[in-house]
């Protein structure tokens, strides 16, 4: 009875041993808060940032979710921080960086910050939760956590992309058109290449400072009965709105309209319900 009762001690004794320790790992997420209203933010999204000891974010991001951090550690997430594991010419020398893009050694110094900020509180048993806008996998700023600190299994919380919400929008199947494919594209993409292969292109018009200039060059590609859809204000229900067209009759339709820089372009043949 005696040893009975020693062994059921010692192994009561590991069972607290073993969550004490579980309950002293560190956890690094990368967090969609959603796009647009924060009702897009996932039930899943909201645990992690409730739970989370310290979060980074972008101001604009911490604004709608202010709430929801009120209370913890909050650091700036590094806008631009991206290009030093992902830009093509990562390997130029500084001096030739474009200036007005970013200043590469103050983007080294905030990444140096970040990392022991994270790498401390990881290994002191803290949650941390780099929170993004839309999807962090979809043109997410941030998706350099991933690659920055893959030591340590981030985990990345999806979420509602102004894609997702725009397509619901736009009341399209983005994949029910007689083309052949899709393809997301972006201001850093070589668009009048991707044109060239009759795609139905989605366009995240970051980086695009004239859009009427980007379709004209692409319209070539085109029959000029192609449907143009303007998307503005995606995930935003009391600001949504859609404009949709030709490439006959695109232009007149948005000439007068102060485009936001929250917007998506569809161009092609994609299914209507």
């Amino acid at each position: 009875m005696k040893k009975f009762r020693k062994i059921l001690l010692l192994s009561l004794c590991f069972l607290v041993f073993s969550f004490s320790i579980a309950q002293a790992e560190g956890k690094l997420y990368l967090v969609s808060t959603g796009v647009g209203d924060l009702d897009n933010l996932t039930l899943r999204a909201y645990e992690v940032i409730k739970k989370a000891d310290i979060v980074f974010c972008s101001k604009w991001t911490c604004e709608r979710v202010k709430d929801l951090i009120k209370g913890k550690e909050v650091y700036d997430a590094g806008f631009g921080i991206f290009h030093l594991f992902y830009r093509k010419d990562k390997e130029t020398p500084s001096s030739e960086i474009k200036a007005h893009e970013f200043n590469i050694e103050e983007k080294k110094k905030e990444l140096e910050k970040i990392t022991k900020i994270i790498r401390e509180a990881v290994k002191q048993g803290k949650i941390v939760a780099v929170l993004e806008d839309g999807d962090p996998t979809i043109y997410g700023p941030h998706i350099w956590y991933m690659e920055a600190f893959k030591d340590l299994n981030p985990e990345i919380i999806p979420g509602v992309s102004c894609f997702n919400a725009a397509n619901a929008a736009i009341k399209r199947s983005i994949t029910g058109g007689r083309a052949k494919s899709v393809t997301l594209a972006s201001g850093f993409s070589e668009l009048e290449s991707l044109a060239k292969t009759g795609t139905n292109l989605v366009i995240f018009t970051m980086r695009i400072k004239d859009i009427t200039k980007v379709l004209k060059k692409i319209e070539k590609y085109y029959s000029p009965k192609t449907k143009v859809i303007f998307m503005l204000y995606a995930g935003y229900k009391d600001k949504e709105r859609v404009i949709t067209g030709t490439f006959e009759d695109i232009y007149e339709k948005i000439k007068n309209i102060q485009l936001p820089f929250e917007y998506l372009v569809y161009v092609g043949d994609f299914g209507e319900i």
